[in-house]
């Protein structure tokens, strides 16, 4: 029984990967470009979906977005260094900007880390629009070209490092490691008197959370090819909260439906002009209302509760 469910959602995964990769043979380049652009919330929110599974709220993962974008936006201007290299870059990065604020940040909890994480998003976004000199402030970077320019090929670029970024959080999520974030969220001082090292465990997916919103920095710099400072406000911040919550703290599956709400659904109701805000407000409230766990986590939930009847 077993295995026969096992290698019935081994072959839904299969189908659907294979639509994936189908799919610019299939749609037009305005839905595929839409895709390409959920592929990359999907990530961010898988990556924030690792401090949100320790039960903390992180308003600053904008800025870390934007760092690996601007790092690797300069250094094709301005060094001409390799794609992958600059990508590397600008994941680095942010996973060490990560190491400056996680450690004095997860010295409070609650929403005293929540502050300290958006004072910090605040002061990056700062320096984006008054640096000048290295950002160009308002005016953005502009023809940041890589190797790349076939929108298709970016396509698959964004689909195959999604499979990779999702591979990876599942397997974080679902390890032993995965289970003392968990335990974290259910009573971290309870899991510091059994033994673990909430500080270090908390340090190693705040970074890992950060390097991953790097990485979607520099891949999203070059496939736009134009990069500005409210890119990477925290109101992006605030939206990957939205699709983290809508989808299911703690989820896999909610990731990736977090990144079609995040950015596919405002570009879906592009044609109501302001409206969609109100739209996307309301679909916000409903879901915390009617479904706290979010959509995929109250599914889970679901289904738990129908075999222990």
């Amino acid at each position: 029984m077993i295995q026969k469910k096992l290698t019935s959602r081994t072959f839904v995964v299969l189908v659907v990967i294979g639509g994936l990769f189908l799919m610019p043979f299939l749609v037009s380049f305005y839905i595929l470009h839409i895709l390409a652009m959920v592929g990359i919330w999907a990530m961010l929110i898988m990556g924030l979906n690792l401090v949100g599974s320790m039960g903390y709220i992180s308003i600053c993962h904008g800025a870390f977005y934007g760092l690996g974008a601007y790092t690797a936006a300069l250094l094709t201007l301005k060094a001409g260094t390799p794609f992958a290299l600059n990508l590397i870059a600008g994941t680095a990065l942010a996973g060490f900007m990560s190491l400056f604020v996680g450690y004095p940040a997860f010295r409070v909890r609650g929403h005293y880390f929540a502050i300290t994480t958006l004072a910090f998003g605040l002061i990056i976004s700062l320096v984006f629009h008054n640096w000048g000199e290295v950002t160009r402030g308002d005016r953005g970077l502009a023809e940041i070209y890589g190797p790349i320019m076939d929108p298709m090929h970016y396509y698959y670029l964004i689909l195959l490092v999604s499979l990779g970024v999702l591979i990876l959080t599942h397997r974080v999520l679902y390890s032993r490691f995965g289970r003392k974030i968990r335990a974290i969220r259910a009573d971290e001082n309870l899991a510091e008197q059994l033994g673990i090292n909430t500080l270090r465990i908390k340090m190693i997916a705040f970074t890992l959370s950060a390097s991953i919103s790097g990485l979607c920095g520099g891949i999203m710099a070059h496939y736009i090819n134009y990069i500005h400072p409210d890119l990477f406000s925290f109101a992006h911040s605030f939206s990957m909260i939205m699709g983290m919550i809508v989808g299911g703290i703690g989820t896999t599956l909610g990731a990736i439906m977090g990144g079609g709400v995040a950015m596919g659904l405002p570009e879906l109701l592009r044609f109501t002009t302001d409206a969609r805000y109100i739209v996307i407000g309301i679909v916000l409230i409903l879901v915390m209302l009617f479904m706290p766990s979010g959509i995929i986590g109250t599914i889970y939930e679901y289904r738990r509760t129908k075999k222990g009847d």
